[in-house]
């Protein structure tokens, strides 16, 4: 069976219980048809492009699926008749997908983000007690110092590569005009 990929933009009006058995409608025509559902990925209402029906929002809203072609047609029919479908898009992913591969990547990924998302809440250490922007002016000349001895350390010629990367230096193999 094929995978496909069809987003679609709901009003964004509508309550969440319309906006929840849209979806349903949607992902009981791919079950219905012998096809079989991914994933679903409710993006939320975002700003549209350019107004759609007199709308500048829209309600987007993602389906991964594996099915045959008839199923995908039959989802882009129900979405053409829908009154609360603004627009949408179907695409086929792969020409032979194994459903229970792509399930498992697409929890492996769930994880992986889950994990990340726990590793960026956890809370940071202070390097110190003081507040940021505020320090000694030992501290902050010893600082102006160092920067300074770096810039002279550095050779007039590398500063000048540094500054101007793209020079071509005249002599061997140059063009001159």
């Amino acid at each position: 069976m094929r995978r496909y990929e069809t987003v679609f933009i709901l009003r964004p009006d509508l309550g969440e219980a319309q906006i929840k058995q849209c979806v349903k409608r949607v992902e009981d025509i791919v079950g219905n048809g012998g096809g079989d559902l991914i994933e679903t990925d409710e993006w939320g209402i975002r700003d549209l492009a350019y107004r759609i029906r007199r709308e500048r929002r829209g309600y987007y809203v993602r389906l991964d699926y594996v099915a045959p072609g008839a199923v995908m047609n039959e989802i882009e029919r129900n979405l053409k008749l829908m009154d609360e479908s603004l627009r949408h898009l179907s695409v086929m992913v792969e020409e032979d997908a194994d459903p229970a591969k792509l399930r498992a990547e697409v929890q492996a990924r769930q994880r992986r983000l889950a994990e990340a998302r726990a590793a960026a809440a956890a809370p940071e250490p202070q390097p110190s007690d003081e507040p940021a922007g505020e320090g000694t002016a030992a501290t902050q000349s010893a600082a102006g110092q160092q920067t300074t001895a770096d810039q002279s350390s550095t050779p007039p010629e590398a500063v000048d590569e540094i500054e101007n990367p793209l020079a071509v230096e005249s002599g061997e193999g140059a063009d001159e005009h």
